[in-house]
């Protein structure tokens, strides 16, 4: 059996669930839809804090994610996917457009910001963490992304997560500039 038929044969299995609790459902597309929001607003909400350790986890966070993004980009560039819908009669719970399905932004951009929370310590990363895995399952449950598809993205956002802590940001120089008061002086010394 091929890996595309292992992939299929999983997501057939979560999409025959799929439709057997309204509730559970809507879950689902709360978390395929909306949850990944609630990420960017953490971002926001620890820069705008203005604490010199929550600025570097949001810029920590904010420089992963665009790395990790950019590289779902060029993985698209020489590897395209057909998503489930359009290549299978299945349940879909949510309209998406049908470009590439692999690997997914969604589970990319979730565990890298996760991954990075966690590396951080910060004090909440373990619900952090179940989001991630949430929005990516959720994924799946919609019908949008292969289970493989969002097996790339984590392992991407967790490389670059890792990538961005122990590489970039146990650099000092880095660090130091992060931590400086976004502005200098009084207003009056313009």
């Amino acid at each position: 059996m091929s890996i595309t038929e292992v992939d299929y044969e999983w997501f057939t299995f979560i999409n025959n669930i799929v439709q057997q609790s309204p509730l559970l459902d809507n879950i689902m597309i709360l978390f395929a839809e909306y949850v990944q929001y609630a990420f960017a607003l953490l971002i926001v909400m620890l820069w705008l804090l203005n604490k010199s350790n929550y600025r570097v986890m949001a810029f920590q966070a904010m420089l992963a994610f665009t790395l990790a993004y950019s590289i779902n980009r060029l993985i698209e560039l020489f590897f395209f996917r057909d998503r489930p819908f359009v290549s299978h009669d299945i349940i879909q719970l949510i309209d998406h457009t049908a470009n590439s399905s692999f690997p997914s932004d969604h589970a990319t951009s979730a565990m890298v910001i996760a991954f990075t929370l966690w590396l951080v310590s910060y004090r909440f990363k373990n619900i952090w963490f179940v989001l991630a895995i949430g929005v990516a399952f959720s994924r799946i449950w919609v019908g949008v992304h292969y289970p493989f598809d969002v097996m790339a993205g984590f392992i991407n956002g967790l490389l670059v997560a890792l990538f961005t802590h122990y590489i970039l940001f146990k650099t000092p120089l880095i660090t130091s500039f992060i931590k400086r008061p976004i502005f200098q002086g009084k207003m009056g010394d313009c």
